[in-house]
């Protein structure tokens, strides 16, 4: 076969989007106009003037009881899904790509906004349609630097990158620099040394990141192979999303080749009925399109039109084998043409109809009650009014000329009056009120609903007629209801979450993708996707019927009692294990409201118990008490032998003491005596010495005198002998 070019291709690709646009944009586009009219109560189009108009709500009432459950089933659990192992080397890597794909799709991507709109579209208008692609942007990060100087500033450049720029630097006054001793630092001539020029700045980075994108987008926008038998659409040999793109979107792509008249002829996809009708509810009308690029004449950038993003199975290299592609396409130009590892499509009906991909919604199911109560609403409140303002019969002469004035009749004020000629000009036709014969139909019609879709005046409040039927008749009554809705569940679980995070999976592992850092069980991961298979088993958490969560919990708290009393038993090591334990700890947890299970317990992971010793055999337990009460015995004789022995002990202490204090007294009073007689002495010694001082005094004092009267005396006789020589 010969290989396929891009003409032939093109028109093959015409030619499959034509044929499901015309079921899709046809026959489903009429019905899910219908659904959208019924929720938002629409009149039907056989409303009389004068008579009422009112449209009941069944559908949007139905739709908004049944939505709460539905988030709460998928919303209140970290893992709605999870991969499973299918060998042992698998273990870490499905347990890491089920933490991170819940991370993608609740924490990147707003996940409760997500789930919410396309739950809400496929309970309204039969189907909805989710995707998930590689989206690759420009973000701006910003980081604050505090106190740097110029050549700190330079390095965090050139560390930042060549994208890095400074977006502000603020001078710092520079400080005074400090010595080895704490004191100021003084130049030359004394005056305190300053330090360098620091900056407060802040260093702004542009970085193309690559993130996971799961978006909902307009069912009317999904074309599918109109004879294809599954909502599943991995294997489906059309898939198209009609996404409407701006010029802008399309260069930011890579498709800088693109022109505005290239977009203006992209831009006849999607002029259904029902999206006609959404663009009229949302303030636009049908041919949005074409207004907002006549708006946007001077910025060509914002010209509108539809981007074909198609995964089709062709033939395109001729060796006889479909392959499954990924066509980017404006509707006459193919952008890219690539081979695609599966269709990153997804959609969901609440009923599934066998061999259809397209099901039913809850607007289908009661929309025919809804057309009933509507009728019978209105007849009540027209019997009503009827039955207050009656018609009046008026009496009239052979030329049609009535005997009343009929502007006073049609003057309805109270106490007004009435001109009449003759007393039987006029009579009332009086109406019965019918509603009490309606109030039963009526009746009939909420149980017929209940039936239909499990949400009933039980699912929505106690039942003051339960408390006489018996103490569960009203858990038996809501579960019996709640059934549907878990049936829902467990459809939107295989149909659409399941595909959605295989293809997060995939996308993860394709080897381009950074590594994922973030928080989980208040720590703080990181974590390669490179490292993992592309896929797993997978399992759906949610839906599984097994009661509500006042249920679940009973349930739960008696797994755990029951796991507690056999972890006692001899049975213990082989039927309860850390991680059977911490399961159930943590569904409790969940079930209570918490969704972070690391708050309270901790994940043992594989861990196993420490071993524990077999039960002692009873004859060796008798003999062990033998030898205890023995030890026992003697223990308290030896107790007594010993306070003896002690208190020998203590009295022979006691008597030494005594004794010794008694030396003690007698020793301290023959020193003092010692030491009274010692000073006595001393003193005595100390008197003899001033006694011998003072004669010694006294005997100097004399030889001094008997020296100087010699002294004298001599110097008298040389005085005398002088003048006779």
């Amino acid at each position: 076969m010969a290989k396929m070019d891009e003409i032939s291709l093109l028109s093959h690709l015409q030619a499959l989007e034509q044929d499901s646009s015309a079921f899709t944009w046809g026959e489903l586009a009429s019905e899910r106009e219908r659904g959208m009219k019924d929720y938002y109560r629409q009149p039907y189009g056989n409303e009389e003037e004068g008579l009422s108009g009112i449209v009941t709500s069944e559908v949007q009432d139905t739709i908004e009881w049944i939505l709460p459950d539905l988030l709460d089933i998928f919303t209140s659990s970290d893992q709605a899904v999870s991969f499973e192992p299918s060998s042992e080397e698998d273990v870490n890597g499905a347990e890491q790509a089920t933490d991170a794909c819940n991370y993608v799709f609740y924490k990147q991507n707003n996940g409760f906004l997500n789930l919410y709109t396309a739950f809400k579209d496929a309970l309204m208008v039969k189907n909805c349609a989710v995707m998930w692609r590689k989206e690759t942007k420009r973000t701006k990060s910003v980081t604050p630097v505090q106190g740097a100087t110029a050549e700190m500033l330079a390095m965090l450049m050139q560390e930042a990158g060549k994208d890095a720029e400074i977006e502000s630097a603020t001078p710092i006054e520079p400080q005074p620099m400090q010595g080895p001793d704490g004191q100021p630092m003084l130049d030359m001539m004394g005056q305190p040394m300053l330090g360098p020029q620091m900056y407060n700045a802040r260093i702004s980075k542009i970085e193309q990141k690559t993130t996971i994108k799961v978006d909902v987008f307009p069912p009317e926008d999904l074309l599918i192979k109109r004879d294809w038998t599954s909502p599943l659409l991995a294997d489906c040999p059309y898939v198209c999303r009609n996404m409407p793109v701006t010029l802008s979107d399309i260069h930011e792509m890579g498709y800088t080749d693109v022109t505005v008249e290239d977009l203006d002829s992209s831009d006849d996809a999607g002029k259904s009925a029902d999206g006609s009708y959404r663009m009229n509810r949302a303030g636009t009308n049908g041919d949005a399109f074409s207004d907002n690029r006549t708006a946007s004449n001077e910025d060509d950038s914002q010209t509108q039109g539809f981007l074909r993003i198609e995964f089709v199975l062709v033939d395109f290299d001729g060796d006889g084998i479909a392959e499954r592609r990924c066509i980017y396409r404006l509707k006459d130009k193919i952008l890219k043409n690539e081979e695609a590892s599966h269709v990153p499509i997804a959609t969901a009906s609440p009923i599934l109809n066998p061999h259809r991909w397209d099901g039913m919604s809850m607007q289908e199911v009661v929309s025919d009650l809804q057309i009933l109560s509507t009728e019978l609403t209105r007849q009540m409140v027209d019997s009503g009014r009827l039955a207050l303002n009656p018609r009046t019969k008026v009496l009239t002469d052979s030329n049609g000329s009535p005997y009343a004035n009929i502007d006073d009749l049609l003057d309805s004020r109270a106490g007004g009056l009435v001109r009449q000629s003759r007393v039987d000009a006029t009579a009332e036709m009086i109406t019965p009120w019918v509603g009490g014969q309606m109030f039963p139909m009526l009746e009939y019609k909420d149980a017929m609903l209940a039936k239909r879709t499990g949400v009933s005046g039980q699912s929505q409040g106690v039942d003051a007629n339960a408390l006489n039927r018996g103490g569960n008749y009203e858990t038996r009554v809501m579960n019996a209801a709640q059934k549907r809705i878990k049936l829902i569940a467990r459809v939107f679980a295989e149909v659409l979450l399941k595909p959605t995070f295989q293809g997060i999976l995939k996308l993860l592992t394709e080897g381009d993708m950074e590594k994922l850092s973030f928080r989980l069980r208040n720590k703080f991961v990181q974590m390669d996707p490179n490292e993992w298979r592309d896929s797993y088993d997978m399992t759906a958490n949610v839906g599984l019927g097994t009661g509500d969560k006042e249920q679940q919990t009973i349930v739960l708290q008696a797994i755990a009692q029951s796991q507690a009393g056999i972890a006692m038993s001899p049975f213990g090591k082989l039927l309860v294990t850390p991680k059977g334990i911490y399961n159930a700890q943590a569904k409790l947890v969940e079930h209570a409201g918490f969704k972070n299970v690391g708050d309270f317990w901790q994940d043992p992971g594989d861990k196993q118990p420490e071993p524990q010793q077999p039960p002692p055999d009873p004859a060796i337990q008798l003999k062990q008490m033998e030898l205890q009460a023995d030890a026992q015995k003697f223990q308290a004789t030896s107790q007594q032998e010993t306070q003896r022995i002690s208190f020998e002990a203590q009295a022979k202490a006691r008597e030494q003491a005594n004794t010794l204090m008694l030396q003690q007294q007698n020793d301290e009073r023959d020193a003092q005596r010692e030491l009274a007689k010692a000073q006595y002495q001393a003193q005595l010694d100390r008197a003899q010495i001033e006694l011998d001082r003072y004669k010694t005094d006294r005997d100097n004092e004399t030889r001094i005198q008997v020296a100087m009267i010699n002294q004298q005396g001599r110097q008298q006789a040389r005085a005398q002998q002088e003048p006779q020589a």
